[in-house]
């Protein structure tokens, strides 16, 4: 369920096109010996706007793409596929200097790729690498992960021969080329050896290279950014002489290590020994500009960082958090180290209600992790640990920016406005921040409105990411942020067995229903994934027994549901996935329409993901109780595509929204995930979705480079444990804000005429459209430029309406 490829364009589209060349192209002279020549690609191109019949000539036909990359036919793209093999046949043995690859990223979630290997066979077809692309084109340039533009990949420094030539580009999510290009040698180098040893498995070799091809795109782009740095005018001679001779050094250091050694990897910066050695030398470069040993300062709450970003001077952070008791909202500053060494930070928080450190404040030591896509991101937060006398300590690397995040969840503090500090020390260094907590005399109920659900799977044993190992702690941190709508597979309502007529013999097996219902005892809906297709097993669809069949098996579950104190409304039973074309539309219809007949009110629910409106989606909708359009195509489409579906909320169809766009680590923690929310309460739906809670793409999310497609997990999660992260905080804290207006509306309903009353009912009705502009008129991912202030300003004028309205 759900990979996506078919609408991640909706990110790319309404993109700008701002090009950039690289630095150095290849000289002129250099012969292509590649025009014309066939090859061979493994996967197939599966990018929808640039896929065509001429992707299998294309990449050598010598032809590069004008416009926009990705949108253009003449490019070759892939999506979700970590490896591309493009394997070129020289026609006969060939001597080889070189060869281009080039390529185009930098907007929308598309990046630079992590890695370009170069293979090389002759008539056996027995591949040897021959090359680190990427590495070697370091010397002619690198585009930087941002912006948008075009980059050639190329080399000149190969001596070395083949018939055959193999491309291998990895990167994640997309893929895109528009011409290979293989450099003519000296013919006298077909009469030499060439070095290395056969590869028996390309993919399998290629695949062991990942991790190492990650990191060292990370030390090669930040080794160019202190690069440049140090050849600013500012940074004295010697301070440039060590920095540059130390970079070297690290450059020269940067070999592949064995796979054995990078078990157990995670991508948290710094990667490695001389990661850490080229953050030194960033702190070098800011002690030179008279930068303090360690710098405090704060940054906007939800923005993205840079991790390599130099600190403010004289700005000092400041922490205020105006909140409600029993609800959970968060404050954030920033450490810069510049000195030498690592420094670890001791942390109190004084001054509050309560002890020292009170219970009611967790911190969070920020965690940079890499992605495949080359952007670091400060997004993961492990707990801080505490030394012996119960403080927090903070590590800060030599030459980085430690974000801390406090979380407050205050159960019972005396409402008001408490002054306290942050203290910060180490050894002879102490600095406060201060900190305003406003608890206003207002409590948050247990359980919000906005229903909250992710496609879990924890049904079962096994499931994507979710196995025994971390199930029960997935589960308890999903609760905590208020998931009240687990999602099943179709293997907790199996079918039973039913005789030619379609009716039940033989019940099915309840076993796995009550497993996982009791690991949910207290959620307010149960979602089933149930997968049908146009039969019912031996019965078609536009058959009796097909009806019979499908009542018979749906009031079974709806009296299996009442038994167990679960009314078959809240069983909400999702038929076929992602509907977007008549044929399925039809299933749909059968099977509800067969449901219905029935006499069973189990939930349908269904996602269309229609682009616009089609008669077919109108039939479709007439059987629905629940329509959840997917939140990124509604705000992308037309005003008639959105009247669509509030017409439908207003005949009485229950309207919800889902994203499903990825990898999640860029996606903006406040535009994207937060602020659905928002777009529930201002289009008046009831709950809100996200693909995928356990979807780590088969692996650890601590480790991007090596995984076979995009992460969809809203937290860090490994085979053993969860880890939060900003996109789930971001989650949580939109269900919290469309609560605070489901209390406003609630508080004007009630309240007296008077000014107090109209003020309120003004914030109901301009609030929402303002933040929402703000904060998703210019995109969705973490990287872009958007407001990201407007929510929490808009709910402490919430805040402020409500204890305004009780003074009446």
């Amino acid at each position: 369920m759900k990979l996506y490829p078919r609408y991640a364009y909706l990110f790319l589209a309404t993109l700008g096109a701002a090009f950039s060349a690289s630095a150095v192209e290849p000289d002129p002279g250099l012969k292509n010996i590649a025009v014309g020549a066939p090859y061979t690609m493994e996967p197939a191109p599966s990018y929808a706007l640039c896929t065509d019949p001429d992707d299998r000539i294309q990449l050598t036909d010598g032809k590069e793409t004008e416009g926009y990359f990705w949108t253009q036919p003449s490019t070759v793209g892939w999506a979700n596929h970590r490896n591309v093999i493009v394997t070129i046949d020289l026609g006969s043995e060939q001597a080889i200097r070189g060869a281009s690859v080039r390529t185009a990223a930098g907007v929308a979630g598309v990046a630079w790729p992590s890695g370009i290997r170069l293979f090389a066979a002759g008539e056996d077809k027995q591949f040897r690498e021959v090359g680190d692309l990427l590495g070697l084109s370091a010397a002619n340039g690198l585009p930087a992960p941002q912006p948008y533009g075009v980059h050639r990949y190329w080399t000149d420094a190969l001596q070395t021969h083949g018939r055959y030539v193999a491309v291998v580009v990895t990167n994640q999510p997309f893929t895109f080329v528009d011409e290979i290009q293989v450099f003519a040698g000296d013919p006298a180098w077909l009469s030499e050896p060439v070095e290395g040893h056969p590869i028996a498995d390309m993919a399998k070799h290629v695949s062991n290279s990942q991790t190492w091809d990650g990191i060292a795109r990370r030390l090669r782009q930040d080794d160019a950014i202190i690069r440049k740095r140090a050849l600013a005018p500012r940074v004295p001679d010697d301070v440039r002489s060590n920095v540059l001779a130390a970079l070297d050094a690290i450059d020269a250091a940067n070999q592949p290590v064995p796979e054995s050694e990078l078990a157990g990897f995670r991508a948290v910066l710094p990667l490695n020994s001389l990661h850490a050695r080229q953050f030194a030398c960033q702190a070098a470069l800011w002690r030179a500009e008279g930068h303090d040993d360690l710098v405090l300062w704060q940054s906007p709450l939800w923005e993205s960082l840079d991790h390599l970003a130099t600190p403010p001077r004289d700005a000092a952070p400041q922490l205020t958090v105006a909140m409600m008791d029993n609800e959970y909202r968060a404050a954030s500053f920033n450490i810069t180290n510049t000195q030498n060494d690592a420094v670890e930070v001791v942390l109190n928080i004084e001054g509050l209600p309560g002890d020292v450190n009170p219970d009611y404040i967790t911190v969070h030591e920020v965690a940079w992790t890499d992605t495949a896509s080359g952007l670091p991101v400060s997004s993961a937060l492990p707990v801080a640990s505490r030394n012996a006398e119960g403080a927090w300590k903070i590590t800060v690397p030599v030459g980085m920016t430690r974000p801390v995040w406090l979380t407050f969840n205050p159960r019972g503090v005396p409402a008001g406005v408490h002054q306290g500090v942050v203290r910060l020390s180490h050894g002879d260094w102490s600095e406060e921040v201060p900190l305003t907590f406003h608890q206003y005399p207002l409590r948050f109920p247990d359980k919000p409105s906005l229903r909250f659900g992710g496609w879990d799977y924890t049904n079962g044993e096994t499931h994507r990411g979710i196995n025994p190992g971390n199930r029960d702690v997935v589960i308890a941190d999903l609760k905590a942020h208020y998931v009240d709508t687990p999602w099943a597979t179709s293997a907790v309502m199996p079918r039973g067995i039913h005789d030619a007529n379609g009716n039940m013999t033989t019940a099915p097996d309840t076993a796995p229903f009550d497993e996982w219902i009791a690991r949910w005892p207290e959620a307010t809906n149960y979602a089933v994934f149930a997968a049908v297709n146009d039969r019912f097993g031996n019965f078609a669809m536009d058959t009796p027994a097909f009806k019979t069949a499908v009542g018979e098996w749906a009031r079974f579950w709806a009296a299996h549901a009442t038994a167990k104190g679960i009314a078959p409304e809240r069983v909400c039973v999702l038929l076929l996935d992602e509907p977007h074309e008549p044929a399925q539309d039809a299933i749909i219809i059968a099977w509800a329409t067969a449901i219905k007949t029935a006499g069973v009110d189990l939930t349908i629910w269904e996602d269309p993901t229609y682009l616009g409106v089609s008669e077919s989606q109108a039939q479709l909708a007439a059987v629905c109780d629940v329509l959840c359009p997917n939140r990124t195509i509604f705000l992308r489409g037309n005003e008639e595509y959105r009247d669509f579906y509030r017409a439908e909320r207003d005949k009485g169809t229950t309207l919800e929204f889902y994203s499903c766009s990825g990898p999640t680590t860029l996606l903006d923690p406040y535009s994207y995930f937060r602020l659905q929310a928002w777009t529930c309460w201002a289009e008046g739906a009831t709950a809100s979705y996200f693909w995928a809670f356990g979807d780590n793409a088969g692996g650890s999310s601590w480790n991007e480079y090596v995984l076979p497609r995009n992460i969809y997990t809203l937290t860090y999660l490994d085979d053993t444990s969860v880890t939060p992260a900003k996109m789930m905080e971001g989650a949580r804290e939109g269900i919290q804000d469309y609560e605070y207006f489901v209390l406003l509306e609630a508080a004007v309903e009630k309240a007296p005429d008077g000014a107090a009353k109209d003020a309120a009912r003004g914030l109901l009705d301009s609030l929402p459209a303002l933040v929402l502009e703000a904060g998703t008129s210019a995109g969705l991912m973490w990287h872009d430029d958007l407001d990201r202030s407007q929510a929490d300003i808009a709910r402490v004028k919430v805040l402020d309406a409500l204890v305004a309205l009780e003074g009446n």
